[in-house]
């Protein structure tokens, strides 16, 4: 950042405006005024510099604060070592682009994202805030999967509500035994019922909003046999589902869009239904941003406990994937972190996606520094740089972008500087709800100034 201050003007209601082009309203010493317009003003010539000093804060006040006010990022915050790096080619990720300006020009089709990762994907703050930053650039589609991830006792969304009724049990991934573990999938989870009084409903808009409707529901799971299976009703009627072979999932339409919708389960006695996720589908145009993230999970986690993952992924399709994994693999002495077999670990769920959509561009996100749990406490993570070589080499391999994480930060013990401003939490190895979204706005900062200086 350029040190000056800037005030930020947007709407009463705290949301940018969909539509194209896509406006930011801002005023500022520097600009005297003007309004910048993505998607027109941005194609200048001087769209790198101005992005560069601008749009970071236009995003950060535009989501975080309840009016407009001036700031500042703290000095830890190394805003100019956000940038998307690609040490070999980048055709895949400039043909990613070409397809976010059909979508714009035309206002049809979907572009897909995928976001997998630890801890910091299932915390919701980091991919939520990219998701919003997206939105307010290009065209909104649908917000990905759902689960109920209060049955595993676990953290959980905030932006959408979610309720059970009946008995359930869900392990988590990272932590049952292969004879407790339910099969799963692209959400890293699953619960099994046998409750005949079984059901799962859910909220889109937690604030009371109609930013989210879906016409349809996919649910993905299975039954102990044909005799168990969804149902929902809506009014005095029982929806019927479609069944499809290839994912194993059960599609519902629905009568009107909705934001909410309550899915029971037919159970006989001795059955039972085991639930992999919710999507909901509104079957407009836009961005469908999908996150799959598991507290703990590492590369082995998605590769080997989550045996339906590559089937799933046909209902991503992924254009871009987002590959976040890592803070766990590295979360290891030095002597015991593998480079090699971390790097294969990759190239396997990286072919996993290819076979999906072999246009699919990727990037990775580099391990922040942080410490790691040992059985008396903290210790500092020594993997850090070797996971980022790691993912420099993979993506040179698989003409990939890296966006560096660990260098925003300032590099080595820079998680204390972090935690001190308030971005880190005291474990020194998650971010705070600030951090996390502080992150979300860089990234989508660094996409968009890679995308118009390409």
């Amino acid at each position: 950042m350029d040190g000056r201050t800037y005030v930020i003007n947007r709407p009463a209601d705290g949301v940018f405006q969909t539509g194209s082009p896509k406006i930011c309203d801002f005023w500022g010493a520097e600009t005297g005024g003007r309004k910048l317009f993505f998607g027109q003003v941005c194609r200048k010539t001087n769209f790198r510099s101005a992005v560069r000093r601008r749009t970071l804060l236009c995003l950060l006040t535009g989501f975080v604060s309840a009016g407009a006010f001036a700031q500042e990022l703290p000095a830890c915050v190394h805003a100019d070592k956000s940038v998307l790096q690609f040490p070999g080619e980048r055709t895949a990720q400039d043909a990613f682009y070409a397809k976010l300006d059909s979508l714009v020009a035309t206002g049809r089709g979907n572009v897909n994202v995928w976001h997998v990762g630890g801890s910091h994907v299932q915390a919701a703050f980091f991919p939520n805030r990219i998701m919003n930053g997206l939105d307010s650039l290009f065209v909104r589609g649908d917000r990905g999967f759902l689960f109920p991830l209060k049955l595993a006792g676990t953290n959980y969304d905030k932006t959408y509500r979610i309720s059970t009724t009946g008995e359930w049990e869900a392990p988590i991934l990272t932590r049952a035994t292969t004879l407790r573990r339910p099969r799963c999938g692209v959400t890293g989870y699953g619960a099994r019922t046998a409750s005949a009084d079984a059901s799962v409903g859910f909220r889109l808009n937690a604030d009371g909003s109609d930013r989210w409707s879906c016409q349809s529901v996919r649910v993905l799971g299975y039954g102990s046999s044909e005799r168990a299976w969804p149902y929902i009703i809506c009014l005095a009627d029982t929806l019927r589902f479609d069944f499809e072979p290839d994912t194993q999932s059960y599609l519902f339409d629905l009568p009107a869009p909705t934001d909410s919708v309550l899915v029971q389960f037919h159970i006989p006695k001795g059955e039972e239904f085991t639930l992999t996720g919710l999507q909901p589908l509104s079957w407009r145009p836009g961005i469908n941003y999908f996150c799959s993230g598991v507290n703990g999970a590492a590369l082995p986690s998605w590769l080997d406990k989550c045996e339906d993952l590559e089937r799933d992924l046909q209902l991503v399709h992924p254009d871009l994937a987002i590959l976040a994994v890592g803070i766990n693999d590295s979360a290891v002495s030095a002597k015991d972190f593998k480079p090699e077999k971390f790097k294969e670990n990759y190239r396997r769920l990286m072919r996993m996606v290819l076979r999906i959509n072999p246009e699919c561009a990727f990037i990775f996100v580099t391990n922040n520094d942080s410490y790691r749990y040992v059985r008396r406490g903290m210790s500092y993570n020594q993997n850090t740089e070797a996971v980022r070589k790691a993912m420099t080499e993979l993506a040179k391999e698989f003409g990939a972008g890296v966006w560096d994480v660990y260098g925003i930060m300032g590099g080595a013990h820079s998680i204390e500087k972090w935690r001190d401003a308030g971005l880190a939490k005291q474990d020194r190895l998650h971010f705070t709800d600030t951090g996390y979204e502080l992150l979300g706005d860089l990234f989508v900062e660094a996409l968009m100034a890679d995308k118009e200086g390409r």
